[in-house]
């Protein structure tokens, strides 16, 4: 962490001169003094971005790792939403303008590719402070640089979350374990009731570096010790272009705005004390008196939101949300021939761990469990037909093939409430013509835990965790008790090696395919 100067408040106050003689008009006032500088008790810190933060279920976090391009990226996206999409997107392009540099940089195409298990990429929130710490660290750190601490990092930090404002700072650093290259930091705002995002500059109106800058020197300038109410000389451009610079950092506090100079900011007025530049990023904060005339109307919104509880939309369940698989490496979990009394032991899993699934379900079940199915539905995950009894479909007739898939489609669309658009041939076993009387996607899987042999827990979590590529699908049963027993162990595995757990219909792009057989996403 590297050192930080004191932080000073411009706070409006009077000083109460004392004289030792008495004073010959009794009504007479001291003259006011302008902004005086006073330590804060706190350093400005960043916002937890964990679920029980001020966001909770807010925010939607993105953890992109390539190794073969040199990227490590985490930022905090937003539900999904019309007001939404346009911060998401600015946020978003942070991340692939990495990824896009690094490919120039690295000759290599960008895949997305899970790492190796025990990677760690469970945790996708913004790190603590992250943002403020020194650049060398975040490259060589595993846990927010690229691997061997060469290529490119994004880490990201939520500064503001109450009302319907949101502020995040998004911090670009590349460079190799020989130095840092390139640094920067970027501080936006979005107010999710309009839409409306800006940079953290944007937060003020025309002048009010100006201003600002005024205030700043007085501070300064009393802190040096003058008593002097002679006005400020904010002094030239430069002084001028690093007030300017600072706006771009401005962050809400309980005392109002807070933004920092960077070191090697003077000014006339504390040339002539004798105080060198500033040596040290110098937090500045205006009290929210000071800062309404100077805010623009966005920023007054920002000023306003300190300390109230946020009111933005929560995200939707997963496997409701758009997810993009050529960016994120991700895998399809599908549970078969459920539901059954293990069924919501895994949802609850799920549930735990904000991951999605697809369920292959047979429609002799769905009276049974309808309750479950809809829970299914509500979770956002996927519900898809296994049949009635799970028969071999080729032995069977063209009638009763008809009767497997159609009845099962009713009543599984009765008990979830979805549409039917897929179905799972038991055994993995179809021919065209079951196909064509199906009139929908077989989906199968590429990836076979073999669940149903009852294998030991270590061993089947093995084989789900470490088989898996981008785009499989892989085969598991909801009514054996070790598939249930160890859905956690799995999924923590599956989220740790940086998969993304999608639906089958999220793997395809959100639309499945009409038509043919299917063993992973193309």
């Amino acid at each position: 962490m590297r050192a930080r100067a004191a932080v000073v408040v411009l706070a409006m106050a009077a000083l109460v001169l004392s004289a030792c003689a008495p004073a010959s008009r009794g009504a007479w006032e001291p003259p006011a003094w302008a902004p005086e500088v006073v330590h804060a008790t706190d350093p400005v810190t960043e916002i937890t971005a964990a679920a029980d933060g001020p966001l909770g279920a807010g925010i939607v976090p993105l953890r992109v790792r390539n190794d073969a391009v040199g990227v490590q990226a985490r930022v905090a996206l937003l539900p999904a939403g019309s007001t939404t999409d346009p911060f998401n997107t600015t946020v978003e392009q942070f991340v692939r303008g990495a990824i896009a540099d690094r490919v120039v940089a690295s000759g290599t195409a960008f895949v997305p590719t899970p790492s190796a298990v025990g990677s760690g990429l469970g945790d996708r929130r913004c790190a603590a402070d992250s943002t403020r710490r020194p650049a060398a660290e975040l490259l060589a750190d595993p846990a927010s640089g690229p691997a061997g601490g060469t290529g490119t990092a994004v880490v990201c930090g939520i500064v503001a979350a109450g009302g319907t404002i949101v502020g995040e700072r998004v911090r670009v650093v590349s460079g190799n374990p020989a130095g840092v290259h390139s640094d920067t930091t970027t501080t936006l705002y979005t107010d999710v009731a309009t839409g409306e995002v800006a940079t953290a500059d944007g937060l003020w109106a025309d002048g009010a570096a100006a201003a600002l800058g005024t205030h700043i020197v007085e501070a300064l300038r009393r802190d040096a010790g003058a008593l002097s109410q002679r006005p400020v000389v904010v002094g030239d451009e430069a002084q001028l272009a690093a007030i300017q610079a600072a706006l771009a950092t401005t962050v809400p506090s309980d005392e109002g705005l807070v933004i920092t100079l960077a070191p090697g900011f003077t000014a006339p007025d504390l040339a002539g004390l004798g105080a060198p530049p500033t040596t040290e990023p110098l937090d500045i904060a205006v009290p929210a008196e000071v800062a309404a005339g100077l805010v623009s109307p966005l920023g007054a919104r920002v000023l306003a939101s300190a300390g109230q509880p946020y009111t933005g939309p929560a995200a939707a369940p997963a496997g409701s949300r758009a997810v993009d698989c050529a960016l994120v490496p991700c895998v399809a979990l599908t549970y078969d021939d459920g539901p059954s009394a293990y069924t919501a032991g895994i949802l609850d899993d799920l549930a735990a761990r904000d991951a999605a699934a697809t369920f292959f379900a047979m429609g002799q079940n769905a009276q049974g469990y309808a309750d479950t199915l809809a829970r299914m539905t509500r979770d956002g995950h996927e519900v898809e037909g296994h049949t009635w009894n799970h028969p071999h479909l080729p032995q069977l007739t063209d009638a009763q093939v008809t009767a497997q898939i159609v009845d099962s489609t009713r009543a599984l669309e009765a008990a979830s409430g979805q549409d039917i658009t897929a179905f799972r041939p038991p055994y993995g076993e179809f021919t065209p013509r079951v196909l064509a009387l199906a009139g929908m996607p077989a989906i199968l899987w590429d990836i076979d835990t073999l669940d149903w042999q009852g294998p030991a827990d270590d061993v089947l979590i093995a084989r789900a965790v470490e088989q898996p590529r981008a785009g499989s699908i892989v085969l598991l049963h909801d009514i054996h008790p070790g598939t249930a027993r160890t859905t956690g162990a799995v999924l923590d595995g599956l989220l740790d090696r940086g998969f993304q757990l999608v639906t089958v219909r999220q793997l395809f792009g959100g639309q499945l395919p009409v038509s043919g057989s299917w063993r992973r996403a193309p």
